[in-house]
């Protein structure tokens, strides 16, 4: 897959940590909504959406957001 030049993140431990502090973790599956939080260089979130399923995710969307950084 090769190396990317941004960084992402994982809500692996402590568990749910980062999706009960974003907003969604889901408490009754236990495990964390599928989302995506667009985060500028100063830590502020500039986009964030939550979605049923990943065919509900338009990845041209979520590139135009970027753009607007």
């Amino acid at each position: 897959m090769g190396s990317i030049p941004y960084p992402i993140l994982s809500d692996f431990y402590p568990h749910g940590r980062m999706s009960i502090d974003y907003g969604v973790f889901n408490e009754e599956t236990g495990v964390p909504k599928r989302a995506i939080v667009i985060i500028d260089k100063e830590g502020i979130v500039r986009f964030s959406e939550t979605y049923k399923s990943a065919m509900d995710l338009n990845p041209d969307d979520i590139l135009a957001e970027v753009k607007k950084l």
